[in-house]
């Protein structure tokens, strides 16, 4: 193991392990910060956007336990220094933990959460994950997300919001009539789409419910896009009442474009951290129409970027989709407002500012320029 020493730096070095890589690439545009990046996906090198200050390598899959895993990211500690480790998986928390074992002074490690559930202490997997002490911070995906933390016994001052982002994307954007064509969908349908697996806590049950409620509106479609893995799904869309206006066309990978012909995305999850398809469909210019779960509400504003319902209300979800149906105009006015919402606080950009305003803040205790090396 090498010394402990401190090494005059003015950068921010930064460790990350299954980061997206739209969020780093963002952060490696930053003059002021260093980056590596580990990532269980092979091509992992074109991440690097800046050879003088960026490194990107595979790093084995495996295990919470997993050895090779965990001599991985220490190789990586060692050679890099870096002053965060952020971990975005439970997964590489662990092995973030566990590769800083024995080092005198370790880097700051982050966890990313982006659920809702509470942390439980009867988990032993939490003990080498969240709750171990050695997580100096969480970058939390929501602000019902970084509630849910606190609630759980971590300290309020160690949490922040960092949202997600996505890359605003027109390159290959095709027609609303081919898309309807390839979904068999007439061309004068209004269309109520969504993209989610569909378990049971995403609520496409309801959707459905909903639909029925809707089904002399004869011109209303059902798009779901995504695996079926709540088989109550099939079940609705077999109803007679909407048989023939529902499509389940499974798990497409071009789904984000497939949902920019909608008219309306409803996502009416019963649990949500944070919804990436929903900040896809509004950057897409689809108006949303979303439960109250989570962070959703946090996204879209209500009466203004599209409209919330309580969640596990099938009443409240439909008078949203008739009021949207009757009146064309409030739709495209909430679509268009959901649009700006994304540019203007959903970005990647956005995103890798919150979560480096999180590493800077818990780097304020340490002497000015100085790093923390094993």
């Amino acid at each position: 193991m090498q010394a402990a020493c401190l090494v005059e730096s003015s950068n921010m070095r930064i460790l990350t392990v299954d980061i997206a890589d739209e969020i780093a690439r963002e952060m490696v545009e930053r003059a002021d910060v260093e980056l590596m990046s580990l990532a269980r996906r092979q091509g992992v090198q074109t991440l690097v956007a800046r050879e003088d200050s960026s490194w990107a390598f595979h790093y084995p899959a495996g295990s919470k336990l997993s050895w090779r895993a965990r001599q991985s990211v220490r190789r990586a500690i060692l050679e890099f220094q870096p002053d965060v480790v952020q971990a975005f998986l439970s997964r590489s928390i662990a092995h973030a933990v566990l590769a800083t074992i024995g080092m005198p002074r370790p880097p700051k490690i982050v966890a990313f959460r982006g659920i809702t559930t509470k942390l439980s202490r009867r988990d032993p997997a939490n003990w080498i994950t969240f709750l171990n002490p050695r997580i100096d911070g969480f970058a939390c995906e929501s602000e019902a997300i970084r509630q849910a933390v606190i609630e759980s016994g971590i300290p309020a001052e160690r949490c922040w919001v960092t949202y997600n982002g996505v890359a605003s994307s027109s390159a290959g954007r095709r027609s609303r009539e081919s898309i309807l064509e390839q979904l068999n969908v007439p061309p004068e349908a209004f269309v109520v789409g969504t993209v989610a697996k569909m378990r049971r806590v995403k609520g496409m049950d309801l959707l459905l419910e909903a639909a029925i409620e809707c089904s002399e509106l004869r011109d209303v479609y059902w798009v779901l896009l995504g695996e079926v893995a709540d088989p109550l799904v099939r079940k609705l869309a077999a109803d007679p009442r909407i048989k023939d206006r529902v499509r389940l066309p499974g798990y497409l990978p071009e789904a984000r474009k497939l949902i920019s012909a909608a008219d309306l995305f409803v996502m009416p999850s019963r649990s949500e951290g944070l919804c990436r398809a929903l900040l896809e469909a509004m950057d897409a210019g689809v108006c949303p129409v979303v439960s109250d779960a989570g962070g959703m509400k946090e996204v879209v504003r209500h009466g203004r970027d599209g409209l919330v319902f309580g969640r596990e209300s099938v009443a409240g979800m439909v008078e949203a989709i008739r009021t949207l149906y009757e009146d064309r105009e409030l739709a495209e006015t909430y679509a268009a407002s959901a649009k700006r919402r994304i540019a203007e606080s959903f970005s990647c950009r956005q995103a890798a500012e919150r979560m480096l305003g999180g590493f800077r803040r818990l780097l304020e205790k340490e002497s000015p320029g100085s790093r923390r090396v094993a």
